[in-house]
């Protein structure tokens, strides 16, 4: 099997991905959502909010985003 048949999206993503979990895993490991919750809220919406700049900035039209073709028609 390939990697590329297994890991779907380009590698900023699974990059980005990885950089989510270990920072939101910092701030677990330091409590942050029982010792000061509403900066550990603000974090956290600025790590979507940078999260989310980054796919709408490295998106490229035409990318495949999941493993079989998404077709309208065959939903029902």
């Amino acid at each position: 099997m390939k990697l590329s048949n297994l890991f779907i999206g380009r590698p900023v993503y699974w990059i980005l991905a990885a950089a989510i979990i270990v920072g939101l895993a910092v701030l677990g490991i330091n409590q942050m959502h029982v010792k000061s919750f509403v900066p550990f809220q603000f974090i956290v919406m600025g790590i979507a909010a940078v999260a989310v700049a980054v796919v709408l900035v490295v998106y490229k039209p035409g990318e495949r985003a999941t493993r079989d073709p998404m077709n309208p028609d065959d939903i029902g």
